[in-house]
């Protein structure tokens, strides 16, 4: 336990109770990042590329001394029979062992797909949000993809979360993702959409504001959120 919050315990409290709420406390404060890689064979020639990028991401939000516990969801194609994949780490579904987290995703295999460069992307993106505990707003999935569409449909208004970053093609981006977000005073939009950006800006080395159209708004998620978030 953080020495931190050891300086506030109350002898009056029930030592099992203070370490429950101070557990609570920490959770309530970090920020759970899911991301959403398409594991499909199109995207080998991309695919590092969505590797540094992530790398980039990463070390940035460290600078603001957000360190994420990271999940990875892998698109494949459902409709094809290959299902979607939700990497496991020592600690279940989320790691903050950043280097386990980048080792998993640098050895993905990228194999299958879905014809007319269409993939099963909404079923990826409920698979991801299962993942979380609840809603909160320091929930975020980040989403890399070279498909040209979604074979598959879902919204995920019953799954508010802060925010959602995708990077994709131009025709993926015209598609209806309906997402819930909460906003810091504690509504919640239901009419969100996530925040696109071509995945072409990854192929070629990112500038510091391409950057901080990512880091930001997911450094942004840890204002306003209460406990138990």
């Amino acid at each position: 336990m953080n020495d931190e919050y050891m300086t506030y315990r109350n002898p009056e409290i029930p030592t099992e109770l203070q370490e429950s709420l101070l557990e609570e406390q920490e959770k309530a404060y970090t920020l759970y990042l899911d991301v959403i890689v398409d594991g499909t064979a199109s995207m080998y020639t991309v695919f590092p590329a969505v590797y540094f990028a992530t790398v980039h991401f990463i070390e940035e939000l460290s600078k603001y001394e957000v360190y994420p516990q990271l999940g990875l969801t892998v698109i494949r194609d459902e409709a094809g029979g290959e299902e979607t994949e939700r990497i496991r780490f020592d600690t279940g579904y989320f790691t903050e062992d950043s280097a386990q987290f980048l080792k998993q995703l640098r050895n993905l295999p990228l194999y299958g797909g879905g014809e007319d460069g269409r993939e099963s992307v909404h079923t990826a993106i409920r698979h991801a949000l299962e993942k979380f505990r609840g809603q909160g707003r320091n929930h975020a999935i980040l989403l890399f993809s070279d498909a040209y569409g979604s074979n598959d449909r879902d919204e995920y208004l019953d799954c508010p979360i802060g925010q959602a970053i995708f990077f994709t093609t131009e025709a993926m981006s015209e598609e209806d993702f309906r997402f819930a977000f909460i906003h810091t005073d504690g509504s919640i939009d239901e009419e969100a959409s996530p925040m696109f950006l071509k995945l072409e800006h990854i192929l070629k080395p990112l500038s510091s504001e391409m950057i901080d159209n990512v880091v930001k708004p997911l450094k942004d998620l840890m204002k306003g959120v209460s406990i138990g978030a």
